[in-house]
């Protein structure tokens, strides 16, 4: 109930629109045939133009691929200096071994499978599937068979060292491809 104040009067200032109107002091044509006169042309046959001004995209896809396992090995290094829980070690494996899957698969014919970078990822990737499957198995042996036992495979001593083995192959394997080019 009541009544509305009067808006428009008391704000009929900021409606007044204003009258003048600036105008450029050039014209756009006038710019277009000064800007004709001062530029080059473009040397697209000279290679060092091409190559240094125009920068083209010297990464391929490989590379693109491979920057992609780069980010999960660095995940998988911390996760083993860490000795951080098996779950998370097997969803790291698991991401890597995917992906490594998906390079395969895509470069098995190319050229790119002749790269050292590629065949030491097949290699990692089968070095990661096994020490994932014996950890499991250690830790699934482990309420039945003592740690001290003469028929158990699965010691400490023998889980750390398929571990320092693979955190090996991960580091080594970081550095062969941020060396790529």
């Amino acid at each position: 109930m009541g009544t509305l104040p009067d808006i428009d009067s008391e704000f009929s200032y900021l409606k007044k629109e204003t009258t003048e109107k600036s105008s450029a002091p050039f014209s756009i044509q006038e710019l277009d045939k000064q800007n004709e006169q001062q530029l080059k042309p473009i040397p697209r046959d000279d290679e060092n133009y091409v190559d240094i001004i125009i920068k083209k995209d010297k990464t391929t896809k490989y590379i693109n691929d491979t920057n992609s396992v780069i980010i999960i090995l660095e995940k998988l290094r911390v996760c083993l200096n860490t000795n951080q829980d098996i779950q998370k070690f097997n969803a790291i494996v698991s991401n890597l071994i995917d992906n490594i899957d998906y390079i395969e698969r895509e470069y098995r014919d190319k050229p790119e499978s002749n790269y050292l970078s590629y065949s030491r990822l097949i290699n990692l990737s089968l070095e990661a599937r096994e020490t994932a499957n014996f950890r499991m198995k250690a830790l699934n042996s482990q309420n039945y068979i003592p740690y001290t036992s003469k028929n158990n495979i699965y010691t400490k001593e023998a889980i750390e060292t398929k571990l320092e083995s693979l955190l090996n192959n991960v580091s080594d394997t970081i550095f062969v491809l941020k060396n790529l080019e």
